[in-house]
């Protein structure tokens, strides 16, 4: 308000165009999440069927037993590409709608994009001096399995579920910081980490993917500190932190 005890019309005009602009990203972020949480158990069936059939294959003695303990790399890559291409398949068949920007794959901008690879790099260095104080050893990594896995496909379909899916259907029910914390200890939990250092640590990542899911907008930052993150955990490793 102007000392006169006016508001000025450039104020004015400013804040209505400010709360339009709000308004309208509400409704499409709204929009956007179309699915459900039966979207998100028929995924969870599609997992539990796709375990079945990989045990069956064990009965079967088309894989052997030491296989689904010990799975090979090709094992592992079909597998993820198989829940990968569940999730795609389950939305858009439902709705015939757009899905991989749906789930928030979009390039971040040049600020959160650079956020995400130096706080993951970070994240990640501080978990590996956490551990060594544990006196907690990782077991060791292969190159390849890296940059398919922790680089690639783990991140692409983690994020795709927990970050792109999941919270966003979860912050229909309840706040925002409270689904970015349900979606960190269900991406926890799934992992199944044997101590409870090991719990905080994936639960804390878990936390940071999903603020940076929902600052940037963009599930692909979320994925590009996911990456970072297992990126500089192996190099810590190689360095004898962890």
């Amino acid at each position: 308000m102007s000392p006169n005890g006016f508001d000025r019309p450039n104020d004015r005009s400013s804040d209505k165009v400010h709360i339009a602009l709000s308004d309208r990203h509400h409704t499409l972020h709204t929009q956007q999440t179309y699915w459900s949480y039966e979207d998100i158990g028929l995924f969870f069936f599609a997992a539990l069927f796709l375990g079945v059939l990989l045990h069956s294959a064990v009965r079967l003695h088309l894989l052997s037993a030491t296989s689904l303990n010990r799975p090979t790399r090709a094992l592992q890559t079909v597998v993820l590409l198989s829940l990968l291409s569940c999730l795609y398949a389950i939305l858009k068949l439902r709705y015939r709608r757009h899905v991989w920007r749906a789930l928030g794959w979009i390039r971040p901008s040049l600020r959160y994009a650079v956020i995400a690879v130096l706080g993951g790099a970070a994240l990640a260095i501080a978990v590996a001096l956490f551990l060594h104080q544990s006196r907690w050893v990782m077991p060791p990594i292969r190159f390849w399995d890296l940059a398919l896995f922790g680089a690639i496909l783990g991140p692409a379909l983690e994020e795709s579920f927990f970050r792109g899916c999941l919270l966003p259907v979860l912050a229909r029910t309840v706040s925002v910081p409270a689904a970015v914390g349900l979606s960190a200890l269900l991406f926890t939990a799934l992992h199944k980490p044997p101590t409870p250092a090991q719990w905080v640590c994936f639960t804390t990542t878990g936390v940071a993917y999903g603020w940076m899911g929902v600052r940037s907008h963009s599930t692909a930052a979320a994925g590009l500190m996911h990456s970072a993150y297992n990126v500089t955990l192996f190099l810590c490793q190689l360095a004898g932190l962890c």
